[in-house]
């Protein structure tokens, strides 16, 4: 992956999430011309999602772990950093 990945906190989480399922269900059903490259852009939408809470930043571990979980899949290193970045910024409240 060459491009920088930054928290990203434009759009609410639960925009982000809907979004995710949308294209993860299409792509996995062929439906939609939805494809597996439209996935992970989805995905990470969330993963670079900055969130403004700690009941969000739990949310957002919440629903990657559920993927993960579901799609039996896996995050890359560079993917893991920035989720657990974004989620060690708030331990402190």
């Amino acid at each position: 992956m060459t491009e920088k990945l930054e928290l990203q906190p434009n759009e609410p989480l639960s925009v982000k999430v809907e979004r995710h399922r949308t294209v993860y269900l299409a792509a996995v059903n062929s439906e939609g011309g939805a494809d597996m490259d439209q996935e992970a852009n989805a995905r990470m939408e969330i993963i670079r999602h900055a969130p403004s809470d700690q009941d969000e930043r739990d949310q957002k571990l919440l629903y990657v772990a559920g993927y993960l979980i579901a799609s039996k899949g896996s995050l890359n290193p560079e993917e893991m950093e920035l989720l657990l970045s974004g989620s060690i910024s708030l331990s402190g409240h």
